[in-house]
């Protein structure tokens, strides 16, 4: 079956009506007659969910402004594709955390109202596998609060998921330093909100957001979260590079109400990688000493219980032995799993040698000329 036939994986469904207008308006109404259908569904599912959004404000919305946060939160930081669904799904099992999970990333306007029919719409929306790497994918399971951000307001990179066309034109948020300054005060008081409502979710318990987008907001994250503990993950660039555009020529696959342009992706792809690291060199020293490990993806995945445990170490967070045994059993249920295998092509090469030049410095990785065939890490 042709992908564009795939309408119910739709995120847009799950986004306010006035957003939806906001963002028709944003991007001139363009939407590719080959998703009409799918824009469609969305519509009416954003329509007949209305009463839910408003039931969840007039029961909620006074209880979640009055939520006062115990301890800043953990921001699991760094590019896309480097590990960090893994680590989140183990730092899930630490129950005395809480995480954003596709039901309320994707129905962030009604799970506290109706949690039991947002699992199920979720259940009912979500592939059994995630189209990139065929992990699983349930109402549970964790995914970014960029999702939940972007279905209240403009501001959330992965709109530009939906609207693929201007794709470039949603990196801005990621930074917000080429916005008006009222987009980033709106874009703030908005994800404060969000991380008051996850914490009433999870009556008071530590919230722990897994969002690459979150690397190059450091220094807003700060202002809101002067306490707030980061876990950086990083990859060999070259496989790096691979993992994204599979991830985001899959996503766009069943997310797009636009058409685009691949070779305009991957240089946004090599655009934002740079742009991100730019940010995280201005602003790490802004966190306080002992609130950030740095982990290699590599490395993590060949020993996570180890990289777990300095985890907690490292930054001070309670619950590691507590529910060691839960990452034991998540770990050893999954020692089979086998990640994506990927040959870079001579052109992959030139790309990510061209553009990426510094992260084999900053991150230790062996650089190799279009000729050959092996990465060797340092």
């Amino acid at each position: 079956m042709k992908k564009y036939w795939v309408v119910t994986k739709e995120p847009l469904a799950g986004f306010s009506y006035t957003n939806i207008i906001r963002l028709l308006c944003q991007n001139r109404f363009e939407i590719h007659p080959q998703y009409w259908l799918r824009f469609l569904y969305a519509i009416s599912l954003s329509t007949l969910c209305l009463p839910l959004r408003i039931t969840e404000y007039i029961r909620f919305d006074k209880k979640i402004k009055k939520v006062t946060l115990k301890e800043d939160p953990i921001f699991i930081i760094g590019h896309y594709r480097t590990g960090s669904t893994y680590l989140i799904t183990l730092l899930s099992l630490d129950k005395s955390k809480g995480y954003v999970s596709n039901t309320e990333g994707y129905t962030p306007h009604f799970f506290l109202a109706f949690p039991k029919f947002s699992d199920w719409l979720i259940s009912l929306s979500l592939p059994e596998q995630r189209p990139m790497d065929e992990v699983i994918m349930g109402s549970t399971e964790p995914t970014e609060e960029e999702y939940s951000i972007g279905a209240y307001e403009k501001f959330g990179f992965y709109n530009g998921f939906i609207f693929a066309k201007y794709f470039d034109r949603y990196s801005k948020y990621n930074s917000f330093d080429t916005c008006p300054e009222r987009d980033l005060e709106k874009w703030k008081n908005r994800y404060y909100y969000f991380v008051q409502k996850m914490t009433l979710r999870y009556q008071g318990r530590r919230m722990i957001f897994k969002n690459p987008a979150n690397t190059y907001r450091i220094k807003h994250l700060l202002k809101m979260f002067p306490n707030a503990k980061f876990i950086h993950l990083y990859r060999n660039p070259y496989y790096l590079f691979l993992s994204t555009l599979k991830f985001y020529r899959e996503v766009f696959a069943i997310y797009a109400l636009q058409s685009w342009s691949d070779h305009k992706l991957q240089q946004c792809i090599l655009n934002n990688y740079k742009e991100m690291y730019k940010k995280m060199d201005e602003t790490r020293s802004m966190i306080p000493t002992g609130n950030i490990i740095d982990i290699a993806y590599e490395d993590f995945i060949k020993d996570p219980l180890k990289h777990l445990k300095r985890i907690y170490d490292k930054l001070h967070i309670k619950g590691f032995e507590t529910y060691k045994e839960n990452f034991i059993k998540y770990i050893e249920t999954h020692k089979d799993y086998k990640p994506n295998q990927y040959i870079p092509t001579n052109d992959v090469i030139e790309k990510v040698n061209t553009h990426w030049d510094f992260a084999f410095r900053r991150f230790g990785y062996s650089k190799i000329q279009p000729d050959k065939r092996s990465i060797i890490r340092k």
